[in-house]
This record gives structure tokens, C-alpha cells and sequence, in this order.
């Protein structure tokens, strides 16, 4: 006689399934965020080394903008037909690819393949990107903030540990690579080859297939343009642009500001490993606060903590690492409540049947506003300097926030 399993069991059990495929979507995604960040920490650096040229020093971290504007549309559209498990695997094994083209191009002298290795990096790191929307899909409506602040988290060790990395594994490799900068995309290509073994081993079931939507009835007759014009959707996009464009700008030029002030890698590693932890380290917190009090007053919350580390990495002396560490830290943090918030916000609201379509949509057009940042950066950078270039970062973000605000239909999408 068959012995029939009790419902309460079988619930438990996906629970644990679930639990699990969060734990191996963290862990490979610290091993891809080093990965990632270790390039990000000398691109600029290496790029005017090799371009001589500081108005190219942003194009690398513009084509790899680029490679991720693509992947995550791409992904998002694969995610639907073979799964969320089979972007995973798939990511970051181009991403290595790429590092390994970079680490060839700047131990070459070939700006320009520095250029291309950026993008294909780019776009194996767009399925990393959408790994927050898997979390959420694995968690209850109640915390789905929650579970994509835990996810953008398990970034800061990866973040942390990548540009700290770069010094050191830079002078161990320099006689052998003959450049400082070759040691970071080494380490990249290692490190990315590793995540996509920990998806390959670790993820399984497919997270599609015991998410906790899985058992809604689809929406039917949905279509990605259509969900795209959702009021709810459009603000969700708009924030994620403001977010993402005022942060690079800054980011990309803070290495070469840092450098001009007669600091080596150290100190650049430095501060954007504490633009790290103000990105990542609070997410989990970020993500039960906008579970609680809501998405609009976390995502204004975020907005004005970003103009404020606009002010603070503005103004800092020319020499003060100390006042440039804290700007910094301070735009990770903003941009923590602007992206969990906007990123809950459109998983909420997008249309079950295509919403992993929209979502590759949402952040390809996030990821495309940091390619123009970051050649945008560049430029500003050698034409109206630092301080001009964080008080501009600042003007799309208060732009959109009060086009939100200011505009009922939009405004009514965000309180609901």
C-alpha cells in the first residue's frame, strides 16, 4: 500500500529545494561579482594607459555596458524558453571569455581588443544581473524585497575581495604578464570559469520550476510592448536609469580622479571597495524596509541619499581620499534603496506570462544608460573635471524623480 505523503511535508521540502537554490545563487554570484569588479578596477586606468587619452579611458566600461545591455535581453527572452537555470550556466563562461580577451589586449598593448573582450564580459554578467529576479521568484510575495536584498549582498563579498585583489595579484603577475594590469583580468577569467561550475553543480531543480509563482495561472494574452506601457512599469524603469546613470558617471571617472591626486591602485581599490559596502553590505536591511514601508518612500529614501554623495564626492579637496571614500560610500547606499526598491517594484507589477521578458528589457535599457555614462564620464572628465561631473550626475535623477511625482497617473502607479 502506498503511503501517502502528508501536504505540510511536501511543502517543507520545497521550502528547503528553495532555501538551497538561494545559497548556490549567492555563492556564484560573489565569485562573478569579483570577478566583475576586479575588471571594473583598473579598466579606466589601463584603457588611458593604453589609449593615452582620457576621453577613451571610459569606452572599455562602455562596451562592457554594452555587452550587458544586450545579455540581459538576450537572457531574459532564453529565460523563458530553457529556464533560469540555463542562463546561469551560461553567463559566466562568456564573461570568461571576455576577461581572458582583456587580459590579452592589455598585456598586448591592443586597446582595442580590450575594448571587444568588454563587451562579450559585458554580456555574460547580464545573466548575473537577473539572478535578483530568480531570488525573488524562490520567495514569498511578502518577501520578495527581502530575498533580492539578500542577493544583491552576497555582492559585497565579491566586490570587496575583487578590488582589494587587484593590487596584489597585479604586482605577483606584473614580471610574468609584464603590466600591473593584467593580474585583475586573470583573476577574472578564473573566477567567472568557477561561478559557472557552482551554477552548473549547485543549481538544480531548475528555480523555474519550484518558484513560488510557478503554480499562478499566466495572465494570458500578454505581450512584452504591452507590459511595457504599464504606468507602474515605466516608473520602475525610470528609476532604474536614474540609479544606475548617476552612479556611473561617478564610479568610472573616481579611478581616474584618484590617480590625477598622485594615488597608486591601492587607494583606488580602496575606495571603491567601500563604494562596495555601501552598495551591497545594507541590501538585506533595504530589502525587508521596502517589504514594510513600502517601494516609493525607500526609493525616494535612495534618491536623496544619491544627491547627497553627489555633493559630498563634488566638493571633496583635491587630496581628500577621506571625503571621496564617504561620497562614495554614500552613492552605494543610495543606490541600494533606488535598485531594490525599483527592482521589487517592477517584478510586483509586470505581467506574470512576460515578466522575465520585461525584465531583460527593463535592465537592457538600465545597462545602455551605463554605456552613455560611462563614454559620457570620460569626456566629462576631460573637459569640465570632477566636481562639474558629479553636480550633472545629479540632473537626471531629480528630473525623473519629479517627473514621477509630478505626473497623477505615474504617481498613483508608484503608491499602489
Amino acid at each position: 500500500m502506498t503511503k501517502l505523503v502528508p501536504r505540510r511535508t511536501r511543502r517543507s521540502e520545497i521550502s528547503a529545494v528553495r532555501r538551497r537554490l538561494v545559497y548556490v545563487l549567492c555563492s556564484g554570484a560573489v565569485l562573478a561579482w569579483l570577478a566583475f569588479v576586479a575588471t571594473l578596477t583598473v579598466a579606466t586606468v589601463a584603457a588611458r594607459s593604453l589609449s593615452g587619452s582620457t576621453m577613451m579611458a571610459g569606452l572599455p566600461l562602455a562596451a562592457g555596458a554594452l555587452g550587458q545591455a544586450l545579455g540581459t535581453n538576450v537572457f531574459g527572452r532564453l529565460s523563458t524558453r530553457h529556464g533560469r537555470r540555463f542562463i546561469m550556466v551560461v553567463g559566466p563562461p562568456i564573461s570568461a571569455c571576455g576577461a581572458a580577451l582583456e587580459l590579452l589586449g592589455v598585456t598586448a598593448g591592443w586597446y582595442w581588443l580590450l575594448v571587444g573582450g568588454a563587451i562579450l564580459m559585458g554580456t555574460g554578467v547580464g545573466a548575473i544581473h537577473l539572478a535578483r529576479y530568480v531570488a525573488a521568484e524562490l520567495a514569498e510575495e511578502s518577501d520578495r524585497g527581502k530575498a533580492m536584498g539578500v542577493l544583491v549582498w552576497s555582492a559585497t563579498i565579491g566586490s570587496v575581495v575583487g578590488a582589494n585583489l587587484v593590487d596584489w595579484v597585479g604586482r605577483l603577475a606584473e614580471d610574468w604578464l609584464g603590466t600591473p594590469y593584467g593580474g585583475a583580468f586573470l583573476l577574472a577569467t578564473v573566477a567567472f570559469l568557477l561561478s559557472g561550475i557552482t551554477f552548473w553543480i549547485g543549481l538544480r531543480p531548475d528555480p523555474s520550476q519550484v518558484a513560488v509563482t510557478s503554480g499562478f495561472r499566466p495572465d494570458g494574452g500578454g505581450s512584452a510592448r504591452t507590459g511595457l506601457r504599464l504606468p507602474a512599469v515605466q516608473v520602475s524603469v525610470l528609476a532604474l536609469l536614474s540609479a544606475q546613470g548617476a552612479m556611473v558617471l561617478v564610479m568610472t571617472a573616481t579611478p581616474l580622479r584618484i590617480e590625477d591626486a598622485g594615488y597608486g591602485l591601492d587607494a583606488v581599490g580602496m575606495v571603491l571597495s567601500v563604494h562596495a559596502v555601501g552598495m551591497f553590505a545594507f541590501a538585506p536591511l533595504v530589502g525587508k524596509l521596502v517589504d514594510r514601508l513600502g517601494r516609493l518612500p525607500m526609493l525616494g529614501t535612495g534618491m536623496s541619499l544619491t544627491v547627497v554623495s553627489l555633493l559630498l564626492s563634488g566638493t571633496a579637496p583635491y587630496d581628500g581620499l577621506f571625503a571621496l571614500a564617504l561620497g562614495l560610500f554614500v552613492l552605494g547606499l543610495g543606490w541600494t534603496f533606488s535598485f531594490i526598491a525599483s527592482s521589487s517594484m517592477l517584478f510586483a507589477s509586470a505581467p506574470r506570462d512576460v515578466r522575465q521578458v520585461v525584465e531583460g528589457w527593463a535592465d537592457s535599457a538600465a545597462w545602455t544608460m551605463v554605456m552613455v555614462g560611462s563614454v559620457g564620464s570620460g569626456v566629462l572628465m576631460g573637459t569640465v573635471g570632477f566636481g562639474w561631473l558629479s553636480l550633472i550626475a545629479a540632473l537626471p535623477m531629480l528630473l525623473i524623480l519629479a517627473l514621477a511625482l509630478a505626473v497623477p497617473r505615474l504617481r498613483a502607479a508608484i503608491t499602489t
